[in-house]
């Protein structure tokens, strides 16, 4: 733990907690949309497994055939007005955000909107359109919008450690703001120790539904060609991975459950924007490696497809998520705040 930035830890939560004040006590005004709205969010600055959470949500709406659109502010990318993601734009990653055109492209039947704004961009989306429900993807912080569900991931194989406030931790707030929280997801519980779930358990408030979820990868995806392999497929190759996101280590340990992961495997920076010379390097390294296959994240093939000239040498996995707990019960917690 970073213990001399704890001064800075203690000015940041400060100002966040009179802004969290200024809004339970109605000084700063809340936009309400015309229909429900659900957010899911974390605590932590990312990594929590948050965007197969909402793939899943997404899924299940479609399934049973909800019209709904997903609110994502267009971090680290181009747009600079709310609107509607086009995942056949040459550089939509760059312009929209990787997870935006990632959820866009998984969900044909769902309305991708981003902006430097989610209220903004929730207000713009039903102006446009009608849906039965909006999901903001990254929504818990944002209080400048209302939502009708408060749904918070701890990621199951987070340190403890990383929950205080930042800089020491990984925190966006205090402990204490899970209190608004209606439902918590414990993600990656398959991943985790299983005295480091339980010590994240004993910190839960005991008032609040607690669900489980694991992540598994199951196959990949060569980038150009669309061909799968299974994961038994994959097993005893050695792999080779690259990735820009902010829990590359749970990538690596997952990936090396399957095959041998490369010491040579590279990682960037959560939201780095890929160039030409990354991929230059990347495709170097990977030549050097002997390794068998190029991997990469589902997140950070929305940005590399279009910049490799031979795109085949690249593989993407996608996580997926397997209730750990009472089956269906997500669903059904969902499906109660939309009658």
């Amino acid at each position: 733990m970073r213990s001399y930035l704890r001064p800075l830890s203690f000015l940041y939560d400060q100002v966040v907690g009179v802004k969290n004040s200024l809004f339970d006590r109605g000084v700063f005004g809340i936009y309400k949309a015309p229909v429900p709205v659900i957010s899911i969010g974390n605590l932590t600055v990312g990594g929590t497994g948050k965007t197969p959470i909402t793939d899943y949500c997404l899924k299940s709406l479609v399934a049973d055939g909800k019209k709904v659109a997903v609110i994502s502010r267009s971090y680290r990318a181009d747009a600079d007005s709310p609107c509607l993601v086009d995942v056949d734009h040459p550089f939509a990653a760059r312009y929209f955000g990787d997870e935006p055109v990632l959820l866009a492209q998984a969900n044909p039947d769902v309305r991708v909107y981003v902006g430097p704004s989610k209220w903004r961009t929730a207000r713009y989306s039903t102006e446009v359109h009608k849906y039965d429900v909006l999901i903001v993807d990254d929504g818990f912080q944002h209080r400048r919008l209302h939502r009708d569900l408060n749904i918070v991931i701890l990621d199951a194989t987070e340190s403890l450690s990383n929950y205080e406030v930042l800089p020491e931790g990984r925190a966006r707030e205090s402990w204490a703001g899970i209190q608004r929280a209606d439902v918590l997801i414990l993600s990656k519980c398959n991943l985790a120790p299983e005295d480091a779930l339980k010590a994240l358990e004993a910190r839960l408030p005991k008032d609040k539904e607690v669900l489980y979820f694991g992540y598994e990868i199951q196959q990949c995806q060569n980038v150009k060609t669309g061909q799968v392999l299974k994961r038994s497929e994959i097993q005893g190759k050695k792999l080779f991975l690259v990735s820009a996101i902010a829990r590359p280590d749970v990538f690596e340990k997952m990936m090396g459950e399957i095959g041998e992961v490369s010491k040579q495997s590279l990682h960037y920076r959560d939201h780095h924007q890929y160039t030409a010379q990354d991929v230059k390097n990347i495709t170097e390294a990977f030549e050097l490696s002997g390794a068998d296959m190029l991997v990469t994240t589902g997140k950070d093939a929305v940005k590399l497809r279009h910049l490799f000239n031979d795109s085949s040498i690249l593989w993407s996995t996608s996580l997926e998520v397997v209730e750990a707990g009472k089956k269906g019960r997500l669903h059904e917690i969902i499906t109660q705040v939309l009658r």
